[in-house]
């Protein structure tokens, strides 16, 4: 005999909304929310947007537990939110349970629950963490971290090691270990970083505010690859006497500018715009190519009038090539444009500012060269527009493509020499990358309708390499990191959106047919007789081919003699038209049209009589109802 499996009594007596939300908990925390939720002993607030947050504590045998339940009041729509957390503290362990649930206004389920413990011997402290995730599309991410701080017989280790998985099949390793050692040549710091492998990122969203209804959601898969690995030694040595030589000047040098008062100053300039120059290679109605050869930038002083004096200086060299264009049409059926453009750059820059002061000297210097290409793409096309209860509904699509590729390289440096406190360090970094990326996005609407889609696909590769040297604090400081990544990228992302005011409108104002600001039986009526209006013209006259057209006026062309093509009733056969004649053809065209809202007029009357007696039957009922 096969067991069912029923509620358990704690689950039937709490609360509905508090049950319904936390279903994916594990059955240990429904089981405290649902206790929690009618616990008499519990200190209740309520917030004024309705959210009401309940607070249990318990101290039994050493263990002090404390619980905090929040749940927030019901939206318009189907949203709600639950958060759950357990705190648990002895004298050597501490322990963190969390969980929080949370329904969209589409119904979408999603849920979080973390899991922390922290616990401390003699030479160790031990920090693992669980988080559990359940997205609204059913994927499930498991993030296990575990770092592990301990003690060694010259210093001391830190490690970090993290795993995540998920129920697609990714799975993303990294790891950041670090050890600090202490010895006759002084302290020396370590650290190795390593990661890999894939891992898939989800987002979703869901809000009705001010009339406005949006809801959508994106994912973004990675791979990658990545090593980096640093070493600093640093020690102890007797402050040098440069540095109270220093310390002499500088006071005598600040008093001096204090007794001279002299006004602050500032200098700018910037570089002959001549030498940049540009050359148009070919231009048109739509469109043109174009080159850039030169150099920009500039420079600029500031003396603050006491202290000091603080220098900037930029220059750029760049030499590219661009092509733009553009067109626009427009007709009957509605309106199109496009705008396209490429270009492929190279380029080289320095970025320099410093101080100078009676405290000493702080300068950084950045050097950047690289090389681009790119071309990117706009579209749009609509319909034209087309009045529906006095709102205007227009259907557009808008389109966007870029794909790029780059590779730059880069270093900066940096000089600090300063009497107070007394340091002197240089440090410097470098680093290069090649990336290439295509990216689209895509957004369609209709009246109170619109729909916006984005991907990309991404490949680049990064190294990196960082170095230091100097006096700080006291202390000789030697130092340097290197590190390198591989990865690739895919994403995307989905928005719908709906004006409900503006669909409000829309609908109030078809439906009430009657104009008199209601929506009733009475605007049934009212359709029904419009509706036959329409229809009789078109059904009433002659039987078909039997003399003139006897349709709408203005329908059917002629043939050569004068011979009606249509009768206004039947579909229009195009034997009946001289084709090799544009009018007469165009002619057909428009009989076409025509006998197609004559289709749709009296599809319309059927549907709305059908309507009319669906209602006629059910105030004849809910009246016999009331008569018995």
């Amino acid at each position: 005999m096969g067991r069912v499996n029923s509620p358990s009594k704690a689950d039937r007596k709490a609360p509905k909304a508090a049950r319904a939300d936390a279903r994916h908990a594990t059955k240990g925390v429904q089981r405290e929310v649902a206790a929690l939720a009618r616990s008499k002993r519990a200190r209740v607030t309520t917030t004024p947007g309705g959210a009401e947050t309940r607070v249990a504590t318990a101290r039994r045998g050493g263990v002090e537990t404390e619980q905090v339940l929040t749940t927030a009041k019901p939206g318009a729509l189907l949203e709600s939110k639950l958060e759950y957390s357990k705190t648990t503290r002895r004298s050597d362990r501490v322990t963190e349970n969390s969980f929080s649930a949370e329904t969209d206004v589409l119904g979408r389920r999603s849920s979080q629950a973390h899991a922390a413990t922290t616990s401390l011997t003699a030479d160790t402290r031990r920090h693992t963490v669980t988080t559990r995730q359940n997205d609204v599309y059913g994927v499930e991410t498991v993030r296990r971290e575990q770092t592990v701080e301990s003690a060694l017989p010259d210093g001391r280790r830190s490690a970090t090691h993290a795993t995540i998985t998920d129920s697609e099949g990714n799975r993303h390793r990294s790891s950041d270990v670090t050890t600090v050692r202490e010895g006759p040549g002084g302290v020396v710091t370590r650290n190795r970083r390593e990661a890999g492998g894939t891992a898939l990122e989800t987002r979703s969203h869901g809000v009705f505010e001010d009339g406005l209804f949006s809801a959508g959601g994106g994912a973004e898969w990675k791979a990658e690859r990545s090593v980096g690995v640093s070493a600093q030694r640093e020690r102890d040595i007797a402050t040098p006497g440069a540095f109270a030589r220093a310390d002499a000047i500088g006071e005598r040098a600040e008093k001096a500018l204090d007794w001279l008062e002299l006004d602050p100053a500032s200098w700018s300039s910037e570089v002959d715009p001549s030498r940049l120059t540009e050359r148009v290679l070919v231009e048109g109605a739509h469109g043109s190519v174009r080159t850039q050869v030169g150099v920009t930038g500039g420079q600029a002083a500031r003396f603050d009038g006491r202290r000091g004096v603080d220098v900037a200086v930029n220059r750029e060299a760049r030499a590219g090539v661009y092509a733009e264009s553009s067109g626009q049409a427009s007709g009957r059926l509605g309106e199109a444009s496009y705008a396209a453009s490429a270009k492929a750059e190279v380029k080289a820059s320095v970025d320099g500012r410093g101080r100078l002061d009676t405290n000493g000297l702080d300068a950084v210097v950045t050097a950047r060269a690289g090389a681009s290409v790119e071309a990117e793409l706009h579209g749009r096309a609509s319909t034209p527009a087309l009045t529906i209860g006095g709102v205007d509904v227009r259907a557009t699509v808008e389109g966007h493509a870029r794909a790029s590729a780059e590779a730059v390289a880069e270093a900066t440096g940096r000089v600090q020499i300063t009497r107070t406190p007394p340091t002197a360090i240089v440090t410097g970094e470098a680093g290069a990358s090649a990336v290439a990326k295509v990216e689209g996005e895509l957004r369609f609407s209709a009246g109170p309708f619109s729909v916006s889609a984005t991907g990309y696909a991404s490949a680049g590769a990064e190294a990196r390499a960082a170095s230091t040297f100097g006096y700080e604090d006291g202390k000789l400081k030697l130092g340097g990191s290197l590190g390198a990544a591989l990865g690739v990228g895919l994403g995307g992302s989905a928005t719908v959106e709906v004006d409900v005011r503006q669909l409000g409108q829309l609908a109030k104002d078809v439906a009430d047919v009657n104009d008199d600001g209601k929506v009733d039986l009475w605007d049934g009526v009212a359709a029904l007789g419009k509706t036959v209006k329409f229809a009789t013209g078109w059904l009433g006259g002659d039987a078909p081919g039997s003399g003139p057209a006897a349709g709408p006026a203005g329908v059917g062309g002629d043939r050569a003699g004068g011979t009606p093509a249509w009768d206004g009733r039947s579909m229009p056969n195009p034997l009946h038209y001289d084709m090799q004649n544009p009018a007469s053809a165009a002619q057909f065209q428009r009989d076409m049209a025509t006998y197609q809202q004559m289709m749709n007029n009296i599809s319309l009357y059927w549907q709305t009589l059908s309507n009319v007696l669906k209602a006629q039957v059910d105030t004849a009922q809910v009246t016999s109802r009331n008569i018995r």
